[in-house]
């Protein structure tokens, strides 16, 4: 799912920015941040009274767990990337960050107590965002669980298929692939509707529940590696949803509305993903380590270090709002992340994608996240 590398999310991805690609709200103003090192997408926040205020909106449970997910990743791996190790990110100050904010998270109930703790104890970078002003576009993601069958039937018609034999980037385009029938004899399991194969392909992993109630797991496997195109954007561009309406559900609802446009607008998509069966249910992020709703991010790992403590500040919908409401971004989140995660569309400091976790609920979820915010990582000083 994203989960992207394991999982890879070259779709990574994103249900919105990946499916829709557009923005919401606001422009983040403030003043212009200067990376740590060239390529790098932080700058050290050194003036307290420049800090945010830290506060989390969501449950501890998921913290801890993803916390402990990252723990465990930072003490098997080898290697670390040495633009991070240079200014202290390594997986050893990484894993004394954790346990230290596990420690003081648990102990510090009063939001005062939390921020006097951070302040004193932790070092706390701020994501450059677009154009250096600290602009981060945030959008979700998740599993869907779709049915689905090991053979094609009457109803089950539209196959996922696994990484073929003859595979190389970049392989073939979406266009040739599906009018020469490139694929055949690699397929895993079958879809009732396109759109649902599609959008797996979006999030990078799903779930097929079968006739017999037994589901299984599908996860990333390749990509390729042709450029990401958004049909989301495209029906925008083509004044068919106007964009300040685009969600995942509204897209969902247009093609059922015309699906003889469906197959016109994947195949301006270059970009093809392939998949493997899984054992997990749960997604695995591109560190390897199974991802936490509303507790794991994907970024660019070029940019933002792997498995680090971060701080996101978002808008988000406010309960009973519509899609084109102007009071819709008006409610603030924040909350504590682990970076866990990549996408194949998510190059950039300016870009995070936000788990949501599995099930329609969850996508819905993320089909609606489509928002601007501030994002913060922590580290032990």
């Amino acid at each position: 799912m994203r989960s992207r590398n394991n999982l890879n999310r070259s779709l990574a991805v994103v249900v919105l920015f990946l499916v829709l690609q557009t923005g919401c709200s606001t422009a983040v103003k403030g003043p212009i941040l200067s990376p740590m090192r060239p390529g790098l997408g932080l700058s050290e926040i050194l003036n307290p009274d420049q800090l945010p205020a830290f506060r989390d909106d969501y449950d501890e449970r998921l913290l801890l767990q993803s916390i402990s997910n990252s723990i465990k990743y930072f003490k098997k791996i080898k290697s670390y990337p040495n633009a991070f190790n240079s200014i202290g990110f390594t997986p050893e100050k990484q894993i004394e960050t954790l346990e230290l904010f596990q420690d003081g998270y648990t102990r510090y109930k009063n939001s005062q107590q939390l921020n006097e703790f951070i302040s004193e104890n932790f070092r706390v970078f701020q994501a450059i965002g677009k154009m250096d002003m600290g602009q981060v576009h945030f959008t979700g993601y998740g599993t869907p669980i779709y049915d689905g069958s090991l053979t094609p039937t009457e109803t089950f018609r539209y196959p996922l298929y696994g990484k073929p034999a003859n595979f190389k980037k970049p392989y073939f385009t979406r266009r040739q692939i599906e009018e020469q029938n490139l694929l055949s004899g690699n397929e895993i399991a079958y879809l009732k509707s396109k759109l649902e194969a599609y959008l797996i392909h979006v999030q990078g992993s799903g779930q097929i529940k079968l006739s017999s109630d037994k589901k299984i797991y599908v996860g990333y496997a390749a990509n390729s590696g042709h450029s990401y195109t958004s049909i989301g954007r495209l029906l925008v561009m083509d004044g068919k949803i106007p964009e300040e309406e685009l969600t995942l559900s509204v897209l969902i609802i247009y093609f059922n509305q015309h699906p003889d446009e469906l197959d016109y607008y994947l195949r301006q998509n270059d970009r093809y993903i392939f998949f493997k069966k899984v054992l997990h249910a749960v997604p695995h992020g591109s560190i390897g380590v199974p991802v936490t709703a509303t507790r794991s991010i994907a970024t660019d790992k070029e940019v933002f270090p792997p498995g680090g403590l971060a701080f996101a500040v978002i808008g988000t919908q406010k309960p009973g709002s519509t899609s084109s409401s102007k009071e819709k971004w008006q409610e603030e989140k924040s909350f504590f992340v682990l970076d866990q995660d990549t996408g194949g569309a998510i190059k950039t400091p300016a870009r995070a994608d936000l788990f949501f976790g599995i099930g329609d609920e969850a996508m819905y979820k993320a089909g609606n996240l489509n928002t601007y915010g501030k994002l913060y990582y922590l580290l032990k000083k």
